[in-house]
């Protein structure tokens, strides 16, 4: 590793359009560092490491490595350069194995030397955990497949590596493993560039900061251990509102869930006797890690499929025995994946009118003219960016699209809430107003189911906690007061053994 290190972008430039996603970037990326770049969704972080690794490339500006500047035309040309990216979403192909993986880099399958496993096999250890060539990709869990993935990373040599947003998946136990790991890799020298939206881990375990906003940098810090966190999340969104719980007491059950098990027939993670109940005025938070059945909960429980077993009753009746016109009006379902919840090609108040124009009135022209008046409301109170609410949802941000979803079914009275990750793809001052939504809907009866990554987060707007794992309720514990690292023990429940070794 050569002594001092660095990787500099100068005036980077890149634009989508008429979207300026990184607007003139000044900043240096040093071996032996862990530099925690920050920012808000849409600020540019993703933008700038993906022009960093190769995917894209600038429209102005300069890269330099170590004083010089070099052409990043491809991301071979990045690894050739010694830039690794271990990106938000796996790479890995399920399919194929470990060692398989990791021969991919090097550009194909063919015959695959087996010295590559034994290299895989010793990088891994170096970073304090152990991985299995042989093993396939499909049966590790998401924390081992990061782990090979960073792995595979260090093998060819990597002198930085990039990591975008590699805790948003992992248990709370599982981010103390990649955090020991990182310290690792830069005591032996190696740079690490962490893309992150969670303040508190960047304060406590970067070196150095940089924040952005709206593809610019906006602050930077050589002390992050000294910054004060309400003064960082100003820098990034400006003042917050934080949005503090009531106390209310539960009422009649509104959702009562018994013995659910099935899976989709388009697939998924499959429920095995999963049973809760949540009554009127009570918001009930889901944990888990992603991808151990909380999607598929969500979809029974807004009636989206039939379960194999169980059921699922709302207000004392099997949920699907109301028609679609009743569960429209009784339930606010926010799905993870806004696509699922609007018609892109139509105009914002086309979208936010849908379930009342398709259930509750007809279209004619004093409607339509009403629909088009409340939407007007609506985008001023949810505060959607449009340039009108004939705008087409598709030419929206994601993040405004997610806004366009939440006015819609929270502006309702529902007796229902089911909140799927409601807050993907929104900055820190909008996490708080959906907050403030939910215990305002809450407090006026509805019964909520709100699922969420972020466990501070669900602690913040629940009064109980449901863990699941593996398609299973593995605990449930009052929300105040509650331990994380007991919700994360409970998290990666039925893993045991296979969490130390891929």
């Amino acid at each position: 590793m050569p002594a001092g290190w660095s990787l500099q972008a100068k005036g980077l430039v890149k634009s989508f359009g008429s979207l300026r996603a990184n607007d003139g970037i000044d900043v240096t990326f040093r071996s032996g560092e862990v530099h925690g770049l920050l920012g808000e969704n849409g600020a540019g972080k993703s933008t700038l490491v993906k022009v960093v690794a190769g995917l894209y490339q600038p429209d102005e500006g300069v890269i330099e490595v170590n004083g010089g500047p070099v052409e990043i035309g491809s991301p071979l040309d990045a690894r050739a350069l010694g830039i690794a990216v271990v990106h938000q979403q796996s790479t890995l192909v399920p399919a194929l194995t470990v060692l398989e993986n990791a021969a991919l880099v090097g550009g194909g399958l063919g015959r695959v030397d087996p010295a590559l496993g034994d290299q895989l096999v010793a990088t891994a250890e170096s970073l304090g955990f152990e991985v299995d060539p042989r093993a396939r990709v499909e049966r590790l869990s998401v924390g081992q497949r990061q782990r090979v993935e960073i792995a595979r990373a260090l093998m060819h040599e990597a002198r930085i590596v990039l990591l975008d947003e590699p805790t948003s998946v992992l248990a709370p136990q599982e981010r103390v493993g990649l955090f020991d790991m990182l310290r690792r890799i830069t005591e032996a020298g190696t740079g690490v560039v962490l893309v992150t939206h969670r303040l508190e881990e960047a304060l406590r375990e970067c070196t150095r900061l940089t924040a952005l906003r709206r593809g610019k940098v906006v602050g930077e810090s050589d002390t992050p251990a000294e910054l004060d966190e309400r003064e960082l999340v100003r820098m990034l969104v400006g003042e917050v509102r934080t949005y503090a719980k009531e106390p209310r007491p539960a009422g009649e059950a509104v959702l009562e869930v018994a013995h659910l098990s099935g899976c989709p027939l388009d697939g998924g993670r499959e429920l095995r006797d999963v049973s809760l109940t949540v009554g009127a005025g009570e918001v009930l938070g889901v944990a888990g890690v992603e991808g151990n059945g909380q999607r598929e909960l969500a979809a029974a429980l807004v009636g989206h499929w039939r379960p194999d077993e169980g059921s699922v009753r709302l207000l004392g009746r099997p949920v699907l025995e109301h028609s679609a016109a009743a569960r429209s009006r009784l339930i606010a379902d926010i799905p993870d994946d806004e696509a699922l919840a609007v018609v892109p090609e139509l105009p914002v108040w086309q979208n936010l009118a849908v379930g009342t124009l398709a259930w509750s009135a007809a279209p004619t022209p004093r409607n339509r003219a009403r629909q088009r008046r409340r939407a007007e409301e609506l985008v001023r109170e949810f505060e959607i960016k449009t340039r009108d609410i004939e705008t087409p949802v598709a030419l929206l941000s994601g993040g405004n699209r997610r806004r366009v979803v939440l006015a819609r079914e929270l502006s309702r009275e529902p007796k229902l809430v089911v909140a799927s990750y409601a807050t993907k793809g929104l900055d820190v001052r909008s996490i708080e107003q959906v907050k403030e939504w939910i215990g305002r809907l809450a407090a006026g009866g509805a019964a909520v189911v709100y699922i969420a990554a972020e466990l501070e987060e669900l602690l913040d707007v629940s009064d109980r906690v449901a863990v699941m794992a593996q398609g299973r309720i593995t605990g449930e514990l009052p929300a105040a007061g509650a331990d994380i690292e007991e919700i994360g023990r409970l998290m990666l429940a039925e893993v045991g053994e296979k969490q130390e070794a891929a």
